[in-house]
């Protein structure tokens, strides 16, 4: 037995030293694919997600996997596992052993670098940089987000993500001492993506005595003036500077009543739709607390007149008054028609441009050219812009966006802005939404465009287009262009259009992804989303958190497979038959739009909507574009597509309690001549329907064409003619056991000269035309008990009776039953013999 236990104890021994130990340094020089044994002390914990980083004497590496989440941060460690290549970053993934030796430790120093010094030799490591102002200062942080900064006149980056506690506080004005693990990502380029991981807020470190606790808010604006209030941790005076521009911000100054922790300022004089530039600031001592520079916008005196097209169908009966148009294969021709009136400057972005199968949108660029218009075009270096192809030569100014070897991400926009700068503010118009201008786009995917009359925007969105254009010239600089995350947050947010809130934001600097979680929960009555694809599954989350509040909420998206499986799991379970895929229409369901409370007027109805799909590429890589319409006019419009498109896709719009409605049918046909009937269209049901034959007629052939799984067709037997009847049923895909059954009554009329063949009747009714009161004879027409019904043209019964066998004689007071004039059709029913006449009731 001690033999046994001495082998025991040596073969576990081999089993945790089966690999020899290495410095962190020595692991990171191993080939991928190698199997290593490391020990240090773990920088961080659950703070960062499943990953661990431990650091030595020697260097730092990265650990990934579920094993390591029992590890917190101090805790001595030895790791084992794989050594691989995660975009760029060099981590021990699969882990296959976890040892804490010791907890509570000490952790290294960090070493302090400028972010040019941020590289390889430092990857894993905790590191410092002094002096670090944000790009974004002023705003709040949100998670899985990229932001840049600058010290010592260089620029890095840091990334927040989901639950850390900077998440929803303010991003520092003042310069901030940063401490934060060294990581790397990036698609592609092995020497690039390098970007700092901060664990919470003890790692940002406000040198400066006095500091603002908040954003600069902007509490009121009017055509003419800019209200701001800001707080700080101590008290300082309250001072501005502002200007036209973010490089001539400094050029006005203005201050207000000092000595506190709480500042107002309003900036009075100013012009209507204008963008002013402010610093806000405040003194204590010797030390200057400043918010960084944003831009505000005043109200234009625009008309503010906003149209929304979809090239694919709607559904007018959902309208609160106003229609929402549809543009089959149009969108194109509407595209030069703005083109054609714009009188001075047209800036135009476009992620896929080709002109083959559509109108020529390169000629109406040219054409504004030759009017004297200065045309400047954005377009995407990943894609082929064959469109853009067209305008060399020409005198439209064209850049093309880094490609794909370049950056990571896409200039995925399509957004045209008209006329920014014109003095009259009934010119300038901002065109965006979803659409491409391709064949493929216009003509057949599901697509939505929306045109903003505002001098306001149009302007915010010109200064987005100069940031990639890299100039405010005719001439693009694209050594000083920004793209992706580069761009900084520096457009206005906030206006008000025709006296309608409209938020604004772009991508990926704005945190557009946090927006729609926003947006979602916001919801109170309903909620319309219809975008081509959801990879976020904190928004899944959202949505199935409003169906639990009790929100009517109704999801389409394009395919099962452009969603993570998480996202279409939590969205079925919660939503089932209210979510569904665009597998029936044709082309692409390729919106990106949301609406949110439509039916409640009172709750904040409101569309978003742009060129930002729901996805992370969208939010941290791509350029994009979003507008959120405070409007309840527009979300019944934007409603009224999205019914049509989620209902053709089998979605459930609403929750079935009772089966639908099917209603009888009455026609007409000839002797030997095929009838079909479309028995759907006078039916009530709240979803997609089968239809079915439950009992055939008698006298012909009765089935469902093959072509057409919703109609009826009827061929009545050779050289039939008299009455006939086919019973039908509708069930409610979504819940079969729903149904309800309907009649179809045939009359198949004699077109020859024979008078009258197998049992052929035609009821008589004294007198007809009537006003008040019918006489229907029965002494020759019954043998036993049988039935009247009448039905109007729309086929619905308005008035049945049974009679028995003995009654001869049959009257009845019209204006006692509500049968009003009309034309209408009776029917005698006796043992499937029937007996049929037209009714006309006169006044």
């Amino acid at each position: 037995m001690k033999k046994i236990n001495i082998i025991l104890a040596l073969l576990l021994s081999l089993t945790s030293l089966g690999y020899a130990q290495n410095s962190i340094l020595e692991a990171r020089a191993m080939p991928v694919g190698s199997v290593v044994t490391v020990k240090g002390i773990a920088t961080n914990g659950s703070e960062l997600g499943i990953i661990r980083y431990l650091q030595d004497e020697t260097a730092g590496i990265a650990a990934y996997g579920s094993m390591v989440s029992v590890v917190n941060r101090g805790d001595s460690i030895t790791v084992t596992g794989t050594l691989k290549i995660y975009n760029q970053l060099l981590e021990i993934d699969p882990v296959t052993s976890v040892i804490v030796r010791s907890t509570g430790n000490p952790l290294p120093d960090p070493i302090v670098l400028t972010p040019a010094q941020i590289s390889e030799p430092y990857e894993g490591m905790l590191v410092k940089v002094n002096g670090v102002l944000f790009n974004d200062a002023g705003q709040n942080f949100t998670g899985n987000k990229l932001y840049t900064f600058t010290a010592n006149n260089e620029t890095g980056s840091i990334y927040i993500k989901n639950g850390q506690d900077f998440v929803g506080t303010p991003i520092p004005s003042s310069p901030v001492n940063l401490t934060a693990i060294c990581s790397q990502f990036d698609y592609s380029n092995p020497n690039g993506g390098y970007q700092l991981l901060p664990r919470d807020l003890n790692d940002i470190f406000i040198p400066s005595s006095i500091y603002l606790e908040g954003a600069l808010n902007n509490a009121n604006f009017t055509k003419t003036s800019l209200d701001f209030n800001w707080s700080t941790n101590i008290s300082g005076s309250t001072e501005m500077f502002f200007g036209p521009t973010s490089e001539l911000v400094e050029a006005n100054y203005t201050s207000s009543t000092g000595g506190s922790t709480t500042h107002e300022i309003n900036l009075s004089g100013l012009n209507a739709g204008e963008i002013t530039w402010v610093k806000a600031f405040s003194v204590s001592g010797s030390d200057t607390a400043f918010s960084s520079v944003i831009p505000f916008a005043t109200i234009s005196n625009s008309s503010g007149d906003i149209k929304a097209y979809f090239n694919s169908p709607v559904d007018v009966s959902y309208s609160h008054g106003v229609d929402a148009i549809y543009l089959p294969s149009t969108m194109d021709d509407t595209l030069i028609n703005y083109i054609d009136r714009a009188k001075y400057t047209i800036d135009f972005t476009i992620y896929n441009f080709n002109n083959s199968g559509i109108s020529n949108i390169s000629d109406a660029l040219k054409n504004a050219t030759n009017r004297g218009v200065r045309v400047r075009v954005i377009g995407c270096g990943t894609t082929a812009n064959l469109g853009i192809n067209e305008l060399i030569g020409s005198n439209v100014h064209v850049l093309i966006a880094p490609g794909s070897s370049e950056r990571n991400g896409i200039m995925h926009n399509k957004f045209i802005v008209f006329d920014a700068q014109s003095n009259d503010p009934n010119d300038p118009l901002v065109w965006t939404g979803s659409t491409n201008f391709t064949d493929g786009q216009i003509n057949l995917d599901a697509n939505n465009v929306i045109i903003v009359q505002d001098q306001s925007l149009a302007r915010a969105y010109q200064i987005e287009f100069e940031e990639m254009w890299g100039s405010y010239n005719d001439e693009p600089n694209s050594a000083n262009a920004k793209f992706g995350f580069t761009k900084k947050n520096n457009t206005p947010h906030e206006f008000m259009i025709n006296g309608k809130r409209v938020e604004c934001y772009f991508s990926p600097s704005d945190g557009v992804n946090n927006r729609i979680v926003e947006v979602i929960n916001t919801s109170d009555n309903d909620l319309s989303i219809a975008t081509m694809l959801m990879t976020r599954i904190e928004m899944a989350n959202a949505i199935a958190e409003r169906k639990s509040e009790g929100v009517a909420v109704n999801v389409i998206t394009n395919a099962e497979s452009g969603n993570t499986a998480a996202v279409n799991t939590v969205l079925t379970e919660a939503l089932s038959t209210h979510f569904t895929f665009d597998n029936v229409s044709n082309g692409l369901m390729h919106h990106k739009f949301m609406i949110v409370d439509q039916g409640d007027a009172s709750s904040d109805p409101m569309v978003f909507t742009g060129s930002h799909n729901w996805s992370a590429a969208a939010n941290n890589d791509n350029d994009e574009n979003t507008l959120i319409f405070h409007d309840d006019t527009l979300a019944n419009i934007y409603y009224q597509h999205f019914v049509k498109r989620f209902v053709d896709n089998q979605g459930v719009l609403f929750d079935l309690t009772t089966p639908p409605t099917a209603v009888n049918d009455i026609v007409e046909t000839y002797i030997n001549q095929l009838i079909t009937v479309e028995v759907l269209l006078n039916d009530i049901n709240e979803a997609p329907v089968t239809l079915s034959i439950e009992q055939p007629a008698t006298q012909g052939n009765s089935y469902i064409p093959f072509a057409n799984q919703n109609v009826i067709s009827y061929m009545p037997n050779e050289g039939f003619f008299g009455t006939d009847s086919v019973i039908y049923k509708i069930a409610y895909q979504a819940d079969p056991s729903l149904f309800s059954t309907a009649k179809i009554y045939v009359t198949v009329i004699n077109n020859s000269s024979i008078s009258e063949l197998n049992g052929h009747s035609v009821l008589k009714i004294i007198p007809n035309p009537a006003k008040n009161v019918i006489h229907i004879p029965l002494s020759t027409m019954m043998d036993g008990k049988a039935t009247i019904t009448i039905f109007d043209l729309f086929g619905k019964q308005r008035f049945t009776v049974n009679l028995q066998g003995n009654e001869k004689e049959f009257y009845l007071n019209l204006a006692g039953v509500g049968i009003e004039s009309g034309i209408y059709t009776v029917v005698l029913e006796e043992d499937n013999k029937l007996s049929t006449s037209r009714l006309i009731i006169t006044d």
